[in-house]
């Protein structure tokens, strides 16, 4: 099969679930991945026959039947790249999103060149799920001591087999209900952050089939009749956990944003690049 040949058969296969352009550019992402082929050989080259050593080929065609099910590209690869970064994924844990992206890097801009003091600098991030943003901002700050909880076994198994270069200590995992009260034995914390679970039941229908289908469903929805119920357990934590001047950034979303900022004293909403109530930070 030729280069322009095998674009044509995901358009084909993929084009029911991905507009045109999608379908296009995780055909190319394919062929990069699997077979090594930069995307401007598709473009200068379309009638070069896809060959590869091993099982490249083989790899790469079972990639799109997997892809022609649903499942999302990123579990399919079994990685993501996040704020430079490549992060593994798998089921089990969330996906990682622009605009959990966007929220770390808020977080890298507003601390970078303060003075953190001659105390230990502590970061929290609740339902760390794959761990981005802990590795992250261990990545941005090496004297920061980071660490990330989740409720979710699988999630922490992941978070925990993270391969970022850092140049201090790697984040700790630890396993914990943010609904329950905190475990014993935490430090102070100069930054809580948290991208917990806030897509209400009813919004179900405006989800795309890939995300429902393959996504672990505890890590992005809360009950109708009880939208801000993790934010009010993350302020109960920050009450206790969080120094008197201590920073917070949580992703929100859209619907109630200052629903949200209410529960977190001079708390500010602020928006994503789309213009949507995303963040509340203070």
């Amino acid at each position: 099969m030729t280069l322009r040949g095998f674009i044509d058969l995901c358009l084909r296969r993929l084009e029911p679930l991905y507009p045109a352009t999608e379908a296009k550019a995780i055909a190319l992402r394919l062929l990069d991945h699997y077979l090594e082929i930069p995307s401007y050989k598709v473009y200068s080259e379309p009638e070069a026959t896809i060959s590869a050593a091993g099982d490249g080929e083989d790899r790469l065609y079972a990639a799109l039947d997997d892809l022609a099910t649903g499942r999302p590209l990123q579990y399919v690869l079994g990685f993501t790249e996040f704020c430079g970064h490549r992060f593994k994924v798998r089921e089990g844990c969330l996906i990682p999103r622009p605009e959990t992206e966007e929220l770390v890097g808020r977080i890298i801009d507003d601390l970078t060149g303060t003075e953190l003091g001659d105390e230990p600098f502590n970061i929290l991030d609740i339902g760390t799920g794959s761990g981005c943003i802990a590795w992250s901002l261990a990545a941005a700050f090496p004297e920061a001591m980071v660490y990330g909880c989740d409720r979710s076994d699988d999630a922490l198994k992941i978070a925990c087999k993270q391969r970022v270069k850092l140049h201090g200590p790697k984040p700790i995992f630890f396993w914990a209900d943010v609904l329950a009260a905190p475990p014993a034995g935490l430090p102070p914390f100069d930054v809580i952050v948290s991208n917990p679970p806030y897509i209400c039941d009813g919004e179900r229908a405006l989800m795309q089939s890939n995300v429902l289908d393959f996504e672990p469903e505890e890590a992005l929805f809360v009950p109708d009749d009880e939208p801000l119920v993790y934010y009010q357990a993350i302020a109960r934590w920050a009450s206790t956990l969080l120094r008197p001047d201590g920073r917070i950034y949580l992703e929100v979303n859209e619907r109630f944003g200052p629903q949200t900022a209410a529960l977190f004293p001079d708390s500010q909403v602020l928006q994503d690049v789309s213009g949507k109530d995303r963040f509340v930070i203070r």
